[in-house]
């Protein structure tokens, strides 16, 4: 995600949060825009990890196959 907000046109910056060895969070912040990306993911096994659509607050299964 750094090298996608480095090339776009304002450029930004990347914020993460990984407060457990379960979840990880992290906000793209486009400069010049006011635009912020914000990603919610979290480890269920090691096999699989959730993720949080934010516009809807539901959780969705992301498998390793």
């Amino acid at each position: 995600m750094k090298t996608y907000i480095k090339a776009h046109p304002y450029g930004g910056s990347v914020d993460e949060n990984s407060n457990t060895t379960t979840s990880y969070i992290f906000d793209m912040k486009f400069n010049n825009s006011g635009v912020v990306q914000h990603y919610e993911f979290k480890k269920v096994s090691t096999t699989q990890i959730q993720w949080k659509d934010n516009s809807s607050g539901t959780w969705f299964d992301l498998v390793k196959f």
